[in-house]
C-alpha cells in the first residue's frame, strides 16, 4: 500500500526546507499584495490514521482547502506511514491562489504535509510546533486516529489546541470516551451537520408551548441508517437535552419519556434519519429525512390539527460543517 502522503498534492521537499521554501515562494512578485491575500487567521491540523484510504484522505483534504478559501488558514496535514523512516520524515508543500468574481476575493492557500510514524509522539509534536503560524489559534481534526493514540498526544501535540474535532459517523471508535482534558473544546462533525435539521425541527415545534410538548411524553425514537450513526446519536442527545433543560428549570417534567436510537435495516427503510415523539394520548410528531438531497417530511398532531408538510433541509457542504464544528 502506497503511503498516504503520495495520494495528496504538493511538491516533495526535505522537512528542513519546507518553511524556507514557503517564505521564498511568497517573496516573488508584488509582495505587499501577496502578503495581504496570504494572511492567515488560524492553524488547522488534519491528522490522519493508518486506516484512512487515499480516496477519503483526498476528499477531506479538498474540503479543508475549500474551508481555507473562506477562512484563510495555515494547513498542516499529518499522514501516517507503516514504512521505516530511519529518523527522517517525508514532507510536501502545497500552495494555490484562488480568485473570485473580483480581485478583492483573491485568497492564497497553503498546506504543509508530513509523513510520520504513529508512535513518534514527542517528535511529531515538536515538528508541528515549528510549522505552526505563531500567535494564531490552532484547531485539530482527527480522522481515523485510534483513541489510545489520541490520549498519548494530549500532553504534547494538543497542549495549545483551541478545539479538536472528529466525525463519529466514520470513526471506528467512540471518541467521545477519550479522556479529553476539556470536553468543551471537542466537537463532532456529525453534530455540526445537524444544524439545518435542528433548525427545521425547532422551527416547527416552536409553535407549541414547552409544557404541552412535555405533558404525557411517552417515547422519543431516532432511527438512522448505518452511514448516519453519528447524526442519530447526536440528534437523540439534542432532543433529550432540550427536555432535561426544561425539567431542571421546572417548566415541565418529561421523566416518563423513553429515549432510544435505532439503526434501521438498509433494505427496509426509505429514510436516512428520522425522529418520532409519541404521547400517552393520540398526539404524535414525526420528522424524516429522505436518503438523498434535501427532501424531508413532517407528520404531526400535537393538539391543534393533524398535518403533513414537506420539510426541506439543505445539507451543509463539507466546508460549512467544518466551520460550524470549529467555531460554534
Amino acid at each position: 500500500m502506497a503511503d498516504l502522503i503520495n495520494a495528496l498534492p504538493g511538491l516533495a521537499l526535505p522537512v528542513g526546507e519546507v518553511t524556507s521554501r514557503l517564505a521564498s515562494m511568497w517573496e516573488t512578485g508584488p509582495s505587499s499584495t501577496q502578503l495581504e491575500f496570504r494572511a492567515s487567521q488560524m492553524n488547522v491540523v488534519l491528522h490522519f490514521g493508518l486506516d484512512v484510504t487515499p480516496e477519503d484522505a483526498r476528499e477531506r483534504f479538498d474540503a479543508l482547502i475549500r474551508f481555507a478559501q473562506r477562512y484563510p488558514s495555515r494547513i498542516i496535514v499529518l499522514c501516517p506511514t507503516r514504512e521505516s523512516l530511519d529518523g527522517a520524515m517525508e514532507s510536501k508543500l502545497f500552495s494555490q491562489c484562488y480568485i473570485g468574481k473580483s480581485h478583492r476575493e483573491m485568497c492564497c492557500c497553503e498546506a504543509l504535509l508530513l509523513s510520520y510514524k504513529p508512535e513518534d509522539f514527542g517528535y511529531l509534536g515538536n515538528q508541528v510546533s515549528i510549522w505552526l503560524e505563531g500567535d494564531l489559534p490552532t484547531y485539530h481534526w482527527f480522522s481515523g486516529v485510534p483513541a489510545q493514540r489520541i490520549e498519548k498526544y494530549l500532553n504534547n501535540l494538543l497542549l495549545s489546541v483551541r478545539r479538536c474535532i472528529y466525525d463519529s459517523s466514520i470513526e471506528a471508535e467512540d471518541l467521545s470516551q477519550v479522556n479529553w482534558p476539556d470536553r468543551g473544546r471537542v466537537r463532532d462533525l456529525a453534530q455540526a451537520r445537524l444544524l439545518p435539521i435542528r433548525q427545521a425541527i425547532g422551527q416547527y415545534l416552536s409553535g407549541y408551548s414547552i409544557q404541552s410538548l412535555c405533558q404525557g411524553l411517552k417515547s422519543v425514537t431516532v432511527t438512522h441508517c448505518a452511514s448516519m450513526s453519528g447524526e442519530g446519536a447526536r440528534l437523540l442527545e439534542w432532543v433529550q437535552s432540550c427536555f432535561e433543560d426544561c425539567d431542571q428549570s421546572g417548566e415541565c417534567s418529561s421523566a416518563g419519556g423513553e429515549f432510544q436510537a435505532i439503526q434501521c435495516d438498509a433494505s427496509g427503510e426509505a429514510c436516512s434519519l428520522s425522529l418520532e415523539l409519541t404521547y400517552e394520548d393520540e398526539r404524535f410528531f414525526k420528522w424524516r429525512k429522505c436518503p438523498n438531497g434535501s427532501l424531508g417530511e413532517i407528520e404531526a398532531y400535537l393538539g391543534k390539527s393533524e398535518e403533513t408538510i414537506p420539510a426541506r433541509v439543505k445539507p451543509l457542504a463539507y466546508e460549512q460543517a467544518l466551520a460550524e464544528a470549529f467555531f460554534f
